[in-house]
């Protein structure tokens, strides 16, 4: 089978993300959180008195993902465009008497966007993990090396001498930032979408708010001020906090290849064994030079 992507490439996925990250976003674990969508509205609702509890506990009981025929789901996706229907077919099917009752009051784009969301919260957590431990190590040689001096350098010509844990320290600053952006944008994404069709949550009457905040507590998300299906910002916010992680980790990385040219040797690479012998190319102490 060849890869259509780097992502799905055996040799060079990991330069591009994760194990922990590829699972996150893998179809079994999105089918999944469309499930726990589901079975969360399932118990939500029943909550509210909207639904039997007893049917909720059967839909809770009996939805499993080790119960889908795949196969089936896909021919269903590939007619209807979007899987939730064809998801829902098996889990009425699965869930017996109860099945009436499986997404009800719901609209596809609810259990989408609500999968979506969890997702991307999880996905986050691994970010602030990965950011955590990287400020750690920064704020390690900014301590270590506080008094170790370094050419200062204005449009690469040599200016007023710095030191190089004052380097080490900007770049700390930067991610001490996009931990806090990460903390301020997490209630705006990590919320609950479930509102019915087109928007109103007509199909439950005064009983729709109620069910919101209760499939939200459900799964540990937000409740939003209004529906957002229609309105994506939360995830574009996300996806620009990315893009300004990834801008610094970039700026840090040709920082340190600038360092560790052959001219001004201030910094080098620690030496990793490799099969079949390293890059000549690459230094291979791990010091920093004065």
């Amino acid at each position: 089978m060849s890869a259509s992507t780097v992502i799905d490439s055996i040799l060079f996925r990991d330069a591009f993300g994760t194990a922990a990250m590829r699972e996150l976003f893998s179809d079994r674990a999105l089918i999944q959180r469309y499930i726990d969508a589901e079975v969360a509205l399932a118990r939500a609702e029943a909550r509210v008195g909207v639904i039997p509890k007893e049917a909720a506990e059967a839909i809770a009981r009996e939805s499993r993902l080790d119960r889908i025929d795949l196969d089936h789901m896909r021919h269903e996706t590939d007619i209807v465009g979007y899987p939730i229907l064809p998801l829902v077919h098996q889990l009425v099917e699965m869930c017996g008497e109860a099945g009436r009752y499986v997404h009800w009051g719901a609209t596809t784009q609810d259990i989408m966007d609500t999968a979506v969301a969890l997702q991307v919260r999880d996905a986050l957590d691994l970010v602030d993990a990965d950011i955590r431990a990287l400020r750690g190590i920064l704020a390690g040689l900014a301590q270590k090396y506080r008094d170790t001096p370094m050419a200062g350098r204005t449009h690469l010509q040599q200016a007023l001498p710095v030191t190089f844990g004052y380097k080490a320290a900007i770049w700390l600053a930067m991610f001490d930032r996009h931990q806090q952006r990460l903390a301020e944008l997490r209630p705006r994404v990590a919320v609950v979408e479930f509102a019915g069709a087109a928007g109103t949550l007509a199909s439950l009457g005064d009983q729709g708010l109620k069910v919101q905040a209760a499939m939200a507590e459900e799964l540990g998300l937000g409740v939003p001020a209004t529906t957002w299906h229609v309105a994506r910002d939360g995830f574009a916010e996300a996806v620009n906090l990315l893009a300004l992680v990834t801008g610094s980790l970039g700026k840090i990385a040709l920082d340190i290849m600038i360092m560790a040219s052959t001219e001004f040797a201030e910094v080098y690479e620690p030496f990793v064994k490799r099969g079949g012998g390293g890059n000549s190319d690459r230094p291979i102490s791990g010091t920093v030079g004065a």
